[in-house]
């Protein structure tokens, strides 16, 4: 089956160049935790917060572009960590619901100048999109799913996407997290990605990513974690930054509401 809608940005492909943002694919490591992880880990110390604290911190404070700014010119922690919860968000200049690692291409092409915004695949964007996540932590999820008629098409998509069968094993989001939740794949329970489904507690998902994955020694973004799942599914994977890609965002964060942030956080 198809989805419903083209895999474009925004659904206009001259924002992509107007406003800096981008898509891409994900490329997974592959590779068993660092012996240097692995140290951490077995201390008590998440890796991941090592990454949002010296690559992500680093990029913060960074002055980028040709306005010669870091986003620590523009923003204070303190406010800044409040907004972090609502994203997705819907964007007024785009008439269209974006991620938070879209936001932070926005503000690198709008407010410091740069000609190529980190890619929403690379490190950078990843390294800073974790460090904002780990600044809010503490903060609440909360985002908007019926403010506005392009709000709720971005919702009803995102569940849409959610819930429908395709690929070779005929699987979706909701097979796993939903229907089968409760049992054991690959050693691992299948939790809900909210706070409960038919009386099983879940993981509230959305609050703990970015997260370190012990199994690729690497932080991910929750998008990237969408493709992965996609991949080991034999479904079509969805380009990131696509309007089914950030619509399922949208959703599976909604289905968090309420939940304290806590990332990053440290999964298998």
């Amino acid at each position: 089956m198809k989805l419903k809608g083209k895999v474009l940005l925004f659904g206009l492909a001259v924002l992509t160049a107007s406003y800096g943002v981008n898509k891409a694919i994900s490329e997974e490591a592959g590779q068993a935790i660092s012996e240097e992880d692995l140290k951490l880990y077995q201390s008590g110390i998440n890796p991941g917060e090592v990454f949002a604290q010296e690559v992500g911190g680093a990029l913060f404070n960074k002055p980028m572009g040709s306005s010669n700014k870091s986003c620590a010119s523009c923003h204070s922690e303190e406010k800044l960590k409040k907004a972090v919860g609502t994203y997705p968000k819907y964007n007024e200049k785009l008439n269209a619901v974006i991620s938070l690692q879209q936001r932070i291409q926005m503000c690198q092409k709008l407010n410091q100048g740069v000609d190529k915004p980190f890619e929403l695949k690379s490190k950078e964007n990843t390294a800073l999109t974790t460090y904002l996540k780990y600044i809010a932590s503490g903060e609440k999820i909360n985002v908007d799913t019926s403010s506005n008629p392009v709000v709720k098409e971005y919702y009803n998509y995102g569940r849409y996407v959610y819930e429908l069968k395709r690929g070779k094993r005929n699987l979706s989001c909701a097979v796993c997290h939903e229907y089968a939740a409760g049992m054991v794949l690959r050693m691992q329970r299948l939790n809900p990605l909210g706070h409960e489904y038919n009386g099983i507690k879940g993981t509230n998902a959305a609050a703990h990513w970015p997260g370190y994955r012990m199994t690729k020694s690497e932080v991910y973004t929750i998008e990237q974690r969408f493709q992965q799942c996609m991949s080991q599914a034999s479904m079509k994977v969805l380009p990131l930054g696509s309007k089914e890609m950030v619509a399922l965002e949208l959703y599976v964060t909604s289905l968090a509401n309420g939940a304290t942030i806590e990332a990053p956080g440290l999964v298998r």
